[in-house]
């Protein structure tokens, strides 16, 4: 047991298939527990540098809120394998020939193509580790002069990433069209790949600092720059599959491990509060609809990379029941900027290969947008609260409305120094007064 400015804290460690490693501790006086899970590209010191950061501003902006202090509260870290890596997973080196223009098939262009796309699929290739995939990376490797001009190969590139993703071919019928995954899954191989060659509405901005990132880069991991022809189709696409994995790894690890988790624990508490950052709100989420307790107080998503049409009915979203069966007794909160370039990139990403180049890739009337972008979309009639439509400065007041979403637009204060992506400053004192809002609601 630890503690953060003297909130009792203490880890929840689960690996890839959500079971647990390390039990957490929580003190029996505990009136309230905190669960906050980490995102993709978060090795674990850096998971609890961000726990440590949000729970540091909480303490000090409740510093003297007397409802604060009648309550016991713990918190409990989440640990999870969502992999560390230190560029970009697909993005090729920005001195490449071939960036931001269309490769020739003359010999020097033709090898700096070659050459990005093996780059990509390396950077890739530590997330996948399981059985046969070693030969699988291989294979696609193997793929790589011929996938210029080769159908043939560009439809085994395809089947090789979606058997990376599904071996056993068991999954694919459960995806939903939230991302495109059901389009990833079962549309023709070729007609994937040729759309995934269309090039990017927006290029994400690689400036600002490193603090506070998911990436020692100050960009988020999985969401390259897009390019033309080939290369621009490998990078698409391995961006798109390594999303899926990390989007599968989060809702196995909150279904099957943090769900349970939440469950045994409840009894001893009289209210537990979800915060996820990133897949990590896709964690909190999977476990809120998996869990069985009548405890869960608040849930907020900070940032969040799973659909904005998630809780939709209209849209059949995947983490409908989470409305349908009134999972969280109070506020649900959103953050959301298009300070965000990681999940504002991530969504467009399925609009290519669905085949949908139109304008305004990401954006609230996207098919594919992000919940972490746009906030909670396609929602029906009094399901969001339209009286606080944003992130207040630390002190001001919060009027929640229990039961519901409310979308906070977050631009003011989420947002990198020098212009980098804002998707990991979400410790910021204004999201941490939101959460003890929350807490006491």
């Amino acid at each position: 047991m630890n503690n953060i400015k003297g909130i009792p804290y203490s880890t929840a460690e689960f690996n890839k298939e959500g079971i647990l490693i390390t039990v957490p501790t929580v003190p029996a006086d505990s009136t309230d527990l905190i669960f906050i899970s980490h995102g993709w590209n978060n090795d674990r010191s850096e998971a609890e540098q961000l726990y440590r950061k949000l729970f540091e501003n909480f303490v000090d902006v409740t510093a003297n809120d007397s409802a604060i202090k009648q309550r016991k509260i713990a918190i409990v870290g989440l640990i999870w394998p969502s992999k560390k890596f230190n560029e970009f997973m697909t993005q090729p080196a920005a001195s490449s020939k071939i960036a931001g223009g269309v490769a020739s098939t003359g010999g020097a262009d033709k090898a700096a193509s070659e050459a990005a796309m093996l780059a990509a699929i390396d950077r890739a290739a530590p997330l996948f580790e399981d059985a046969g995939d070693n030969e699988r990376m291989a294979r696609l490797r193997e793929l790589v002069p011929k996938i210029e001009d080769d159908t043939d190969a560009q439809q085994e590139f395809v089947k090789t990433l979606r058997a990376l993703l599904d071996p056993e071919g068991s999954k694919a019928g459960d995806e939903t069209d939230e991302d495109a995954a059901a389009i990833f899954f079962h549309a023709p191989a070729d007609s994937i790949f040729k759309n995934a060659t269309q090039a990017p509405a927006a290029i994400l901005s690689t400036s600002g600092d490193n603090t506070g990132h998911e990436d020692a880069s100050g960009r988020a991991a999985g969401i390259g720059n897009f390019f033309s022809g080939a290369v621009n189709a490998v990078s698409n696409l391995l961006n798109l599959t390594t999303y899926f994995e990390m989007k599968q790894r989060a809702g196995t690890v909150g279904k099957n491990g943090l769900a349970p988790l939440i469950d045994n624990l409840a009894s001893q508490v009289a209210r537990i509060h979800l915060i996820g950052h990133s897949f990590g709100g896709r964690v909190v989420t999977a476990a809120a609809a998996s869990s069985t307790t009548n405890r869960l107080q608040s849930m907020s998503l900070l940032q969040a990379a799973f659909s904005h049409n998630g809780f939709s009915q209209k849209r059949k979203g995947f983490f409908r029941s989470v409305v349908d069966n009134k999972r969280v007794v109070g506020p649900i909160l959103i953050t959301y900027t298009e300070n965000d370039k990681a999940v504002g990139m991530a969504y467009p990403a399925a609009s290519r290969i669905s085949g949908d180049n139109a304008a305004g890739f990401g954006g609230p009337d996207d098919e594919f947008g992000g919940l972490g972008s746009n906030g909670a979309q396609q929602m029906e009639e009094g399901e969001i609260s339209h009286d606080i439509k944003e992130l207040l400065p630390v002190s001001q007041a919060y009027h929640w409305q229990p039961g519901k979403f409310h979308n906070l637009e977050s631009s003011k204060f989420i947002i990198a120094p020098k212009g980098g992506d804002a998707h990991g400053w979400v410790f910021v004192p204004q999201v941490a007064w939101a959460i003890s809002r929350a807490v006491i609601s």
